[in-house]
């Protein structure tokens, strides 16, 4: 096996990192407790209450906290160790020297706030790490792997913050390089789960800079008579949140702005640091807006003024999205089959590390997938007594009469964690194409769903997954801040 050559810095999406209390309290983990606590404690996450939460870590595993469903880097971890000789992890964490002798940094970061203010703490990181290197040593020393919105951060630290003169390479995973309308959804219209509007967990997330950072920076609001679709930061203040959602997405827009500037310049340099976006595609995804006088209306529909309505995204991220607004060179694209909270662990990342052990990276592949698979659409998080709606597509692969389609649930997080699950239920073919069916409803707890697809001409077989959370109506978002255990934090924790 070969090592390493960089050093390799894993970035998470929103979430995904571990957050405590100056004291050491857990107040984001995958622990049981936080997964309740989230739910009906909303408070907790409150930016302008608890301004100085600590990032300590990254989450192992996909898992339901709350009422989200986030990523985990485990599995990336230690698809990097097995395949490469010798590699030296370490974790970044504040007021902490690093490890300078690291191959692998792991940089957790408090995802409420600012992509500026993480980028800046790994800025620092990364000079503390190569500190006592010669110029020419540390030309080109690092790789960024980042998923979701860890490769916005990235990117205003290599563009912005100039760290771009001590990068070789950014692998984006599922990355809102343009945004998400799912943001929007969630900002402008309230975070919803079945029939429950969650009002606690909305005024929390309202007060993230990083939500409204994720918003889309293109024209995906579309008007009726025919007006000129609208970016979410020209949107008047009573289609929205309100005066506050107007101004902080005019903020966020900026900060896209400065990031779009500098990488143009970046992109034109012979020396700039090479970038691989590799995002999913042909999932149903949320794809744009349609403004009316009763209000805001997100929709999976593909929008006539966009591109490539075909390649729908991630789930999450509209494969539009995912992609640099500065890239056209399809060698630096991947497009895989997988959804977004699994990207973060795709096998893509140690095909391109390898890459720069020996191969250069003109032997990426361009944004055509090779094999057939499957489309989902699946919700990330439903209500107990809900039933289930699940939504396939076949791509790259048709159907004939001994097709058959079928679906399960199966628990994620052990028996402790939900409930026993379904065995295989029959989809049924409609008339647009695609295979519906339903899940009963689940105790609450977080699931694998899994589809699979057998009969297929040719392929035989085709499979596909993702991790589903499901949530207690009546223990989900509380809407407090109490002080249940006398500390004074207002967390509840000991």
């Amino acid at each position: 096996m070969a090592r390493l050559n960089h050093l390799v810095v894993v970035v998470p999406g929103i979430g995904g990192s571990v957050l405590q209390t100056p004291k050491g309290a857990a107040r984001w983990d995958e622990h049981r407790r936080r997964f309740v606590a989230a739910a009906t404690r909303p408070g907790r996450l409150r930016l302008d209450k608890h301004p100085d939460l600590v990032p300590v870590g990254l989450l192992p595993d996909i898992t339901l906290i709350g009422p989200f469903v986030v990523p985990g880097y485990d599995r990336l971890v230690r698809q990097i160790c097995n395949h490469f000789d010798d590699v030296r992890v370490d974790v970044s964490r504040p007021g902490r020297a690093p490890d300078t002798r690291a191959d692998l940094v792991l940089f957790p970061y408090d995802f409420r706030q600012s992509i500026q203010h993480a980028a800046e703490r790994l800025a620092a990181d990364v000079a503390a790490r190569l500190d006592g290197e010669h110029t020419g040593a540390r030309r080109r020393r690092v790789i960024v792997v980042a998923h979701s919105m860890g490769g916005l951060v990235a990117r205003y630290w290599m563009g912005p913050l100039g760290g771009a003169a001590d990068c070789e390479a950014l692998v984006t995973l599922g990355t809102p390089h343009r945004g998400a309308p799912k943001a929007l959804e969630v900002l402008g219209n309230g975070l919803v789960v079945g029939r429950k509007r969650l009002v606690g967990l909305t005024r929390v997330l309202r007060q993230w800079p990083s939500a409204y950072e994720l918003l889309p920076r293109y024209p995906v609001v579309g008007r009726p008579a025919g007006d000129a679709p609208l970016k979410p930061s020209e949107l008047h203040a009573g289609a929205t949140g309100g005066a506050s959602f107007a101004k902080q997405a005019k903020l966020a827009f900026g900060v896209h702005e400065d990031i779009e500037e500098t990488w143009t310049r970046l992109h034109q340099r012979p020396d700039g640091p090479e970038v691989t976006a590799v995002f999913g595609r042909g999932h149903s995804t949320l794809q744009h807006a349609l403004l009316s006088p009763s209000g805001l209306k997100v929709t999976k529909d593909s929008a006539d003024w966009l591109p490539n309505p075909d390649w729908h995204g991630d789930g999450t991220v509209p494969a539009i999205s995912a992609i640099p607004i500065e890239q056209n060179d399809r060698r630096a694209r991947r497009a895989v089959p997988v959804r977004h909270m699994a990207l973060a662990s795709s096998s893509v990342v140690v095909d391109i590390l390898a890459e720069y052990t020996g191969e250069p990276l003109d032997s990426v592949r361009g944004d055509t997938l090779d094999e057939p698979w499957l489309g989902l659409d699946l919700e990330e998080t439903v209500l107990s007594d809900d039933p289930v709606p699940v939504g396939v597509t076949l791509h790259g692969a048709y159907a004939d009469e001994w097709t058959q389609v079928r679906v399960r649930a199966r628990p994620h997080d052990g028996p402790r964690e939900a409930g026993a699950g379904t065995g295989w239920l029959p989809c049924a073919e409609a008339s647009d194409g695609r295979w519906l069916g339903h899940l009963p409803p689940l105790d609450a707890g977080s699931y694998t769903v899994e589809v699979s697809a057998t009969g297929l001409p040719v392929v035989s077989r085709l499979s596909a997954g993702d991790v589903l959370g499901v949530l207690d109506p009546e223990t989900t978002d509380a809407d407090t801040d109490d002080d249940q255990d006398g500390d004074g934090d207002g967390d509840g924790d000991a």
